[in-house]
């Protein structure tokens, strides 16, 4: 038997072909599902509570700046806030290697948890999420996840750059200060490499990209949920989630670190448009999305990136766990119509 795990490990199942982090502190960060916090870390006064920032935008005469907390100094006045995790799944201290003082199980390796988990707070109002908040602070949203996941794409021995966004404690949500994560990976996770092999597969068999015929296919069809000069929205044809969808840039690009500022500008406006749409319908259900892009250091110019949003409408239970298949109760085209019907009855 192994010693107890102090610090963070990457651990890989070389058989089934999966990645685990295994990271016990996590257990002690402070949850509002589990207790009443008498104070909100991420709010306006506690900033000594996270650790200093290292991207933080504020409003001087009109021009929004970039600035970051000094040692024990905080910026005040901020519109946006990046620090690091204080409850990291990963460090970036550790520096990336293969753990040999263990023996290990057949088929299991093992590495230390290096790698970065960083936090952006996306407003400095605790009740601002994306359909009660302002397009303006949405965008400012949007380029924070374009500082930080540039940034991070380019540290050493980082393979791949997550950005998520938990909603409510249902989807993993232990604060509920408005606020998206963002992981820095030194391994490609296997998902993330079966999509690109996929992709590059069709672009090897048939040419151009996947994504695009599918945008080109599904315009005007029944699982289109709306469509502006920048992205398409789509449920897809084989949903895991009821009422998941996908936001789809027209323009083919690997990665989100490549978009244009009004591209981004116009993600803000997607993004407010489908979740004050999926609060409306659902009664404000917990969600998940996730930012799909190439690992930044791959040759990944067939990939397409994309968001994906999975509403959490429904419980995965033993069938899904075991087999890997889902069973989806709400049909996409039925579940893209009452979307589409909806961003309409919003103006959009």
């Amino acid at each position: 038997m192994g010693s107890p795990v102090s610090e963070p490990e990457i651990r890989r199942d070389t058989v089934l072909d999966r990645w685990v982090i295994v990271a016990a502190h996590r257990a002690k960060r402070p949850s509002e599902d589990k207790e009443k916090l008498s104070v909100c870390p991420f709010c306006p006064g506690n900033e000594l509570m996270t650790p200093p920032a290292s991207l933080v935008y504020v409003q001087d005469g009109g021009v929004v700046k970039k600035l970051s907390d000094k040692g024990d100094e905080r910026v005040k006045g901020w519109l946006v806030r990046c620090f690091s995790n204080l409850y990291p799944a990963l460090k970036s201290d550790l520096g990336f290697e293969e753990l040999v003082s263990e023996v290990y199980v057949l088929g299991g390796v093992a590495y230390t948890g290096f790698g970065y988990h960083e936090v952006i707070v996306e407003s400095p109002n605790h009740k601002a999420h994306p359909p009660a908040t302002s397009l303006k602070q949405l965008e400012l949203v949007m380029e924070a996840y374009f500082d930080v996941m540039t940034r991070l794409s380019y540290e050493k021995d980082v393979k791949y750059v997550c950005l998520f966004r938990n909603y409510k404690p249902e989807a993993g949500a232990s604060l509920s200060h408005p606020h998206s994560q963002v992981i820095a990976l030194p391994v490609v996770p296997s998902s993330v490499r079966r999509e690109v092999e996929a992709f590059r597969r069709y672009n090897r068999e048939r040419g151009g990209c996947i994504l695009c015929d599918l945008v080109e296919m599904e315009l005007g069809g029944p699982r289109l949920i709306y469509a502006d000069k920048y992205f398409v929205v789509l449920a897809p044809w084989a949903s895991l989630h009821p009422c998941e969808f996908w936001i789809i840039p027209r323009r083919h690009e690997a990665s989100f670190i490549n978009t244009h500022p009004r591209e981004r500008r116009a993600l803000a406006r997607v993004l407010k448009a489908t979740l004050t749409a999926l609060k409306r319908l659902f009664n404000d259900p917990p969600y998940n999305y996730g930012f799909h892009v190439a690992p930044p250091r791959w040759r990944g110019e067939s990939y397409h990136w994309h968001v994906e949003v999975y509403p959490k409408l429904a419980v995965h239970a033993g069938f899904e766990l075991s087999t890997g298949m889902y069973i989806n109760t709400a049909p996409p085209e039925k579940a893209a119509e009452a979307m589409r019907l909806e961003i309409e009855r919003l103006g959009y």
